[in-house]
């Protein structure tokens, strides 16, 4: 058979960009509202606030977007502060704070913001060239946009290396810190999933949500949840991929993640909760999670049986349990 002209597939795809959009972030929006898992969620409103940030030494002025979960009367001072992954949206977090379970919500408990990092979700911040400092910096910039102190600051996955580089740059506010199946050191080369390997290496790889579907997405994603896929987690990260500068963010990121602030890592002096699904095939407790615990003087490792890279949405009882006890400190 001919080899396929690399060359000539990336200059299709530049030209399909130029007629092909995709969904605008205000249509991601909209999608995000209406799936049935994210109304409790959805009807807290969401919060917008313009702000001059410094992202890798140069200030940018972007909008901020998150959710504000307000704290009962009497309930615990310090804020929760919660960082998704990539691709994603702060609606990952939907489940963890609102399904009903045999553990209470965490919803009321303390006062909880969710965010919508720069370059996902229905987030209208967009600043490439994407970088996980990028990321971490923007992080940084929420809180002190709203002046949060004494902050329990929660990251899954790239999430996670958003936290804790924030966590290591901010340490004024970030008083704890939780990660979740969390990126941040170097992988080894056979330690990349396919799907990573086409983002990084793929000539036109930017251009990739144009041949966006939930049929392609859905095994792709499927490999990081043990139980079957529901449809509003399909179309969560289904509307997440469709936008354009979503899209070019994972890309980005993905191509940026080789471990450049791994030896700081031993330098985070935060009481630190890890929690790691059992069967997380992107960055396996054994390699991953145990070597957070080992460089971090102190952290305490949860590993979830039957759980893949998503426990906080898998586990749901088990990871409120854990996350309460660390942050109200029971």
């Amino acid at each position: 058979m001919p080899r396929p002209n690399v060359r000539a597939l990336a200059v299709l795809l530049a030209l399909l960009a130029g007629a092909c959009t995709g969904l605008r972030k205000s249509q991601v929006e909209a999608g995000l509202l209406a799936l049935p898992k994210n109304a409790a969620l959805a009807a807290r409103g969401i919060e917008r606030k313009r702000a001059s940030i410094v992202l890798e030494g140069e200030p940018h002025e972007l909008e901020l977007s998150w959710i504000h979960v307000p704290a009962r009367a009497g309930a615990h001072a310090r804020p929760l502060v919660f960082v998704h992954g990539t691709p994603s949206t702060m609606f990952n977090w939907s489940a963890l704070l609102f399904q009903p379970g045999a553990e209470p919500a965490l919803a009321g408990e303390c006062e909880i913001y969710v965010l919508d990092v720069l370059g996902h979700g229905q987030s209208r911040a967009s600043a490439p060239p994407y970088s996980f400092q990028r990321c971490a910096d923007f992080v940084r910039g929420f809180l002190e946009t709203l002046d949060l102190h004494d902050v329990t600051l929660v990251g899954q996955s790239y999430g996670g290396e958003f936290a804790w580089r924030a966590a290591l740059d901010a340490p004024e506010r970030v008083s704890r810190l939780v990660l979740i199946d969390s990126s941040g050191h170097q992988r080894p080369a056979h330690g990349w999933l396919p799907e990573e390997e086409q983002l990084r290496h793929l000539p036109g790889a930017r251009f990739g949500y144009l041949l966006n579907s939930r049929e392609r997405l859905r095994p792709a994603l499927q490999l990081h949840f043990q139980e079957p896929l529901t449809h509003d987690q399909l179309e969560e990260l289904y509307l997440c991929c469709e936008n354009p500068d979503n899209w070019l963010a994972m890309t980005q990121l993905c191509c940026d993640e080789n471990g450049t602030r791994e030896a700081e890592i031993a330098h985070i002096r935060q009481p630190t909760l890890l929690l790691w699904g059992a069967r997380d095939i992107a960055y396996p407790p054994a390699r991953d999670g145990e070597r957070f615990q080992r460089e971090i003087v102190g952290s305490k490792l949860l590993v979830l049986p039957q759980a893949g890279h998503y426990p906080h949405e898998e586990r749901v009882d088990e990871v409120r349990r854990a996350l309460r006890e660390f942050h109200l400190g029971i």
